[in-house]
């Protein structure tokens, strides 16, 4: 999944508002951009493959590291330990490192529904789980897009806004969310393309929006 990420980094946002959306954004995509950084050194693999599914063109075949599931409660321990305890982090409460770390594990539970089994459970020869919502468009970009807006309203019910900005932007933001997602899903397939070109792709959008929710985050409290 794309945006149905992002809906957990709002939700978890509205259970505890101390914690910073710019980041539960990055956590939520956390596995996918240790993923990308992963594959142009062999690490982690995928294929590019026109029309492998309804909805993209990634075979997703090798990646135990980032997307096992022992691996994303490794991740999601791993950032509850660093947000908890590290003194550079400023010692976050242990809300805020606990929806940090629940915000890394989410990405493999939304996986879970969308993918065709290729999420090991374990190592690379361990089964491989996915409920295969990608074979089918339609069905998934409305449930993608419904689990956005599903997590933006319970950002806006739980914060109250900061002048116009704080009153309208976040709305916007969600439908260029939305619009960005139509776009990723109809776009033709680049022969031309790489898996490590469209992992760097991947990474610089991941910054992107992680940078407009910190920004707009502000206007909210």
């Amino acid at each position: 999944m794309f945006i149905g990420h992002y809906a957990a980094g709002f939700a978890l946002k509205a259970v505890e508002k101390r914690a910073s959306l710019g980041m539960l954004f990055i956590a939520a995509q956390f596995v996918d951009i240790l993923f990308f950084s992963f594959v142009p050194f062999g690490i982690e693999k995928f294929n590019l493959v026109e029309n492998y599914t309804a909805v993209n063109h990634m075979e997703l075949y090798y990646y135990p590291y980032t997307h096992g599931l022992l691996s994303s409660f490794l991740w999601a321990g791993l950032i509850y330990g660093l947000w908890r305890y590290i003194p550079g982090l400023r010692a976050a409460p242990r809300r805020v490192a606990l929806v940090m770390a629940l915000a890394v594990l989410s990405h493999w539970f939304v996986d879970l529904l969308a993918h065709t089994p290729d999420l090991p459970l374990l190592g690379d020869d361990s089964p491989k789980l996915g409920l295969g919502l990608w074979r089918h468009f339609t069905a998934t970009y409305v449930v993608e897009v419904l689990m956005l807006a599903g997590g933006i309203m319970l950002y806006l019910r739980a914060t109250t806004a900061q002048g116009v900005m704080g009153r309208y932007a976040m709305v916007v933001f969600g439908v260029f969310l939305v619009a960005l997602y139509s776009y990723t899903v109809t776009m033709p397939f680049d022969p031309e393309l790489t898996p490590t070109m469209a992992g760097l792709m991947g990474l610089l959008l991941y910054v992107l929006l992680a940078g407009i929710a910190f920004w707009l985050d502000r206007y909210r409290t």
